[in-house]
């Protein structure tokens, strides 16, 4: 199973590097669930908007300075 975290953690940052949003998270179709063990299901879950979300911060996804002045970060959540 740990194997599978990281496979869908990946899987989440290349996600996230093609432009998809964090409400594209496979494990959240409909073909998907219901499941019969919810805590692995969220497990899947969880690793992909941790790869996601990494692959977002890694990005640079916040305004940068053009100065050496302070930074402005604007953030947007949407869960």
């Amino acid at each position: 199973m740990f194997e599978n975290l990281i496979e869908m953690q990946e899987r989440g940052a290349r996600d996230r590097a093609r432009g998809r949003s964090l409400a594209d998270n496979p494990m959240s179709k409909p073909d998907i669930l219901p499941i019969a063990d919810f805590q692995e299901w969220y497990s899947m879950f969880d690793a992909w908007r941790f790869g996601w979300s990494i692959e977002d911060a890694m990005a640079g996804h916040i305004n940068m300075p053009r100065d050496s002045g302070t930074l402005a970060q604007t953030y947007t959540r949407t869960v």
